[in-house]
């Protein structure tokens, strides 16, 4: 039957069963605990001690090629300690932790006594060299972006903490032997899991998820366990069920860890509470009482501690960039004001940190992310009673690439980076609304359609793609109020109080800029009688035009950056930049300049001060046209390795120099197919020796068709050139100064020089040739004559006998041998083009002994050999020189006559009704045609119309 009972705490109904027997009345432990006449306690000391996890005791598996490693003598511990080592030891073997053995071992590891804190001693095992031949399990531990949006909604807590959680788990015996190690004592080996070995996290954290799977509202990580419930009867449900799992498992708890039914509670560094997550006290405290760190190693510990925590903290990354510049390796330590201030805001954004939400996949989600000039922040928030409240934060600094993007790039960057790091939470979610303040990047990412979109930013959008982002402006001012109030809830500010606040944030930034009053004055003065900059700004008071064909012409150019441009007590702006009059560009462009700053320095000035369109082409032509910059201008960088394709024939191509050694001349020849070596001695270094040495060598193996030397005067003498002619070869001369292009010879004269120091010169250079050489992997003799000649090492007749290589075998090592050499020059010196040369442009050189390039010349021909020009100077010389050695002087840009605009237009419609589908005014300088039709750069690279809009 069912029966109502008053109870001291509330009324129940209970079903009663009646029996015949006489006896004692029977009350449930459940009943009783509803009525309130008893209460349940929370009892772990049953479990108290080392247990033993059941199941299968685990194996540690080694990797294939594992080399065992012992250790034969213990490390020495000192006497004061032998004692407690030996009472620690005593201990371990009597709780069955290990056991003292006494066979031989394949792997022995050295013991390190370490002191606790209360005087007692640890036993630690150096496992490194057993760790790195271990193969570990692939079980992946949870981390806080995990486990945390599970707590939802909880309000009781409770953690447990396992005794010893490694020591728990039993070994195999062929594994136990593996951990053996050596103390003054003797060896021993653990029978239980040790700590410090690479697979006991992952195997440990399976056993436990294995051991709990099933169990609502419990998180494992490692030892430790965490219950949690929505009320305190589900909770209690959900405690007692995990205790009861324990218990039959074996494992065993360790009480004074363990926390039961509270509101709040330490969990794996964070502070768990019903209405959210927040920094342990513990380690905030740690951070704020630092000292400020004095070398490299203490700043990477701060700044490890710091980002532990960075969930809790926005626009970390601004506030840490001075203080990670010192981390790049061309910084010197200097710890200045700058670094100090950052410090100071880094302790004071810990100790103001935000109580953070559980996040919800059921309320609507709120992603906010923007970008400055040197990194990006994002906050992920959720509605909670009708307000956005913030469930974590993100930052992060801009590599040096990134800091060049453009703005837009970079605001994109900050919306895709930061729903990626939020990927745990936003994958999945039907939509999630993405806050940026950079109004035409809204577009870009609702739209889906990247065909028109810029390829940068075509490729960031398209990692955007596994989310449901739909993106919403607001306007900058809004967006930093929006972080405030995520910080601090408040009641909604007043339309008016937010103006007056925006308006004295805009006062204290013009009072904040590093210009002076009256070259600010001087801007304003010339903005307002430009008629171009009143034309924009009558656009941004108003409102700009959706499409560009209803822009005047003349704020046309401005069209672009309409989401960045703002006004502010009469100064025109573009985000952080003073929009600068046409009338000061180009005083501008010289201070700029100033100090004759490279382009790429010349750059990071004004992007952090002021601009106009086409300021990029403007400080570009004005640095590449500077006179002073190009006479000072360090030595070019190498161009990519160009090597020479191997011949058809052996001694079709040769090459030739002159060598001293020990006060003696030599003729040194080389063939470019066989590499056989000639070396003759010279009695002169005159044409006439020369040619009489040549001839010797023709004579036995014949006449070349093509002869490679320097431009030395034995060479270039008119008795060569008849030389040449009567012997029917082409002599090819290569760059002066410039040995690298006649690259044969110079590796031949060094081959030749360790020829000549050997005792026997003519020993060593018989080896030379009947030795394979690297690339051909055949000898010299070989390649040459079809056969190996006989040395002084013994060798059978048959390898004697004429037998010619494979020739396709033959060039097809070479090639690859050379595309490797090419291949690792390039990434070595890290080679680029430089741009090409036409006959008449005007060149800059170095000629003999010139520190500078202070002579001036024209370009006028191209020689047979690659990128060696011959240039005319004013003088009248005709000096020959390789590109390396040539500087190209900036081509003046062939720009359009300038009109007079008007100073007001009618912002009605656009100046020229036919305005075609033109994005922008091109910032950089036309191509100038050549005479035969084409379209060239102003460094000489053709331009090359798409084949889609040719017709």
């Amino acid at each position: 039957m069912k029966a109502h009972v008053n109870g001291q705490l509330r009324n129940c109904c209970f079903r009663v069963v009646v029996v015949k027997t006489s006896g004692e009345n029977l009350l449930s432990r459940t009943v009783a605990t509803k009525l309130g006449l008893i209460k349940r306690l929370d009892e772990v000391s049953s479990f108290s001690g080392l247990g033993t996890l059941k199941g299968d005791p685990v194996k540690i598996t080694l990797k294939d090629d594992a080399e065992p490693y012992s250790v034969a003598v213990p490390r020495r511990v000192p006497i004061p300690l032998l004692s407690k080592v030996e009472e620690e030891l005593k201990r371990m073997e009597s709780m069955g932790i290990i056991e003292k053995i006494t066979e031989p071992t394949e792997w022995c590891a050295p013991m390190v006594p370490v002191i606790k804190k209360n005087g007692k001693i640890r036993i630690c095992v150096d496992l490194k060299r057993l760790n790195e031949n271990v193969k570990r399990e692939k079980f992946i531990l949870p981390t806080l972006d995990d486990i945390l949006p599970k707590l939802a909604k909880s309000t009781v807590f409770s953690s447990l903490d396992a005794e010893s959680g490694f020591w728990q788990i039993p070994l195999k015996e062929d594994s136990a032997r593996l951990t053996t190690f050596i103390t003054p004592l003797g060896r021993y080996c653990f029978k239980r899991l040790p700590f410090g070995i690479t697979s006991a996290p992952e195997i440990f954290q399976r056993k436990m998820s294995e051991l709990l799977q099933g169990h609502d509202g419990t998180v494992v990580y490692m030892d430790d366990i965490l219950v949690f419930g929505e009320t305190q009867e589900i909770h209690d449900q959900r405690l007692k069920q995990v205790m009861e799992t324990i218990q039959a498992s074996g494992l065993r708890l360790n009480k004074e860890k363990c926390r039961f039914n509270k509101p709040e509670l330490d969990f794996l560094g964070q502070v768990v509470t019903k209405d959210g997550i927040a920094p342990s006290p513990e380690r905030v405290k740690a951070i704020v009482a630092m000292d400020p760190p004095q070398n490299i190693s203490e700043l990477r510990r701060l700044l490890g501690m710091v980002n532990y925590i960075g969930r809790y903290l926005s626009n970390l990354s601004t506030v840490l960039q001075p203080l990670n510049e010192l981390l790049k390796s061309e910084r010197d330590w200097c710890w200045g004001p700058q670094q100090k201030q950052a410090f100071t805001e880094v302790k004071q954004l810990i100790s103001s940190a935000p109580v953070l939400e559980f996040f919800d996949p059921a309320k609507p989600t709120v992603v906010s992310a923007d970008a400055s000039s040197y990194g990006l922040g994002g906050v992920l928030m959720q509605s909670h009673d009708g307000r956005l409240k913030p469930v974590a934060f993100c930052s992060r600094t801009l590599t040096d690439a990134e800091k060049r993007y453009a703005q837009i790039e970079k605001e994109c960057l900050a919306g895709v980076w930061a729903s990626e790091r939020f990927y745990q939470y936003l994958c999945g979610l039907e939509k999630y609304k993405l806050l940026t303040d950079h109004k035409p990047l809204v577009t870009l990412i609702n739209s889906k359609d990247l065909d028109t979109t810029p390829l940068r930013c075509q490729r960031l959008l398209i990692r955007l793609m596994k989310f449901n982002p739909v993106s919403e402006y607001v306007p900058g001012k809004q967006l930093v109020v929006a972080d405030a109030l995520s910080r601090q809830p408040v009641a909604d500010t007043p339309p008016g109080d937010l103006e007056a606040e925006v308006r004295a944030y805009v006062d204290s930034v013009e009072d904040d800029l590093r210009v002076r009053k009256p070259v600010i004055n001087q801007i304003k003065d010339k903005t307002r009688t430009d008629g171009e900059l009143q034309c924009v700004l009558r656009y941004i008071h108003k409102g700009w035009p959706e499409h560009l064909k209803s822009v005047a012409l003349q704020a046309s150019a401005y069209f672009k950056e309409r989401g960045s441009l703002s006004e502010a007590n009469g100064l025109l702006r573009r985000g952080k930049q003073i929009v600068i009059p046409e009338s000061m560009r180009d005083e501008v462009l010289q201070k700029i300049h100033q100090g004759h700053l490279g382009l790429t320095k010349c750059r990071e000035r004004y992007k952090g001060a002021v601009w106009w369109p086409g300021i990029a082409s403007d400080v570009k032509q004005l640095v590449l046209s500077c006179k002073h910059c190009c006479i000072h201008r360090p030595s070019q960088n190498k161009e990519p390795l160009l090597t020479t394709p191997l011949p058809d024939l052996p001694w079709q191509k040769l090459a030739a120099d002159l060598c001293e050694h020990k006060g003696r001349q030599y003729l040194i020849v080389i063939d470019y197919f066989s590499r056989w070596l000639e070396i003759l001695e010279l009695p002169k270094t005159n044409s006439e020796t020369v040619i009489q040495k040549l001839k010797s060598i023709f004579v036995r193996y014949g006449t070349p068709e093509e002869l490679m030397t320097d431009n030395g005067p034995q060479f270039t003498a008119e008795q060569f050139r008849c030389f040449a002619a009567e012997y029917d070869f082409q002599h090819v001369t290569s760059s002066p100064h410039f040995p690298q292009s006649n690259g044969m010879a110079e590796r031949a004269v060094k081959t030749a020089k360790w020829i000549l120091k050997q005792d026997d010169p003519h020993l060593a250079l018989l080896s030379y040739r009947s030795t394979p050489t690297e690339p051909t992997r055949e000898s010299p003799a070989r390649l040459l004559m079809g056969r190996e000649i006989r040395t002084t090492l013994p060798v059978l007749k048959e390898n004697l006998r004429p037998v010619w290589p494979d020739l396709e075998t033959i060039k097809r090592n070479d090639a690859k041998a050379k595309k490797c050499y090419e291949r690792y020059y390039n990434r070595r010196y890290s080679t680029k083009p430089l741009p090409s040369l036409s006959i008449g442009d005007k060149v800059r050189l170095k000629i003999d002994g010139e520190k500078a390039w202070t002579t001036t010349a024209t370009v006028k021909r191209q020689e047979a050999t690659p990128r060696s020009f011959t240039m005319e100077t004013e003088q009248g010389n005709t000096p020959r020189r390789n590109r390396r050695h040539i500087q190209l002087v900036s081509r003046e840009p062939s720009l359009p006559p300038k009109t007079d605009s008007p100073q007001q237009q009618d912002l009605e419609g656009p100046a020229e009704p036919d305005f075609g589908d033109t994005q922008s005014i091109p910032s950089e300088p036309p191509s100038t045609p050549k005479s035969s039709g084409q379209v060239v750069t102003r460094f000489g690279r053709t331009v090359k119309p798409n084949p889609r809009y040719v017709s």
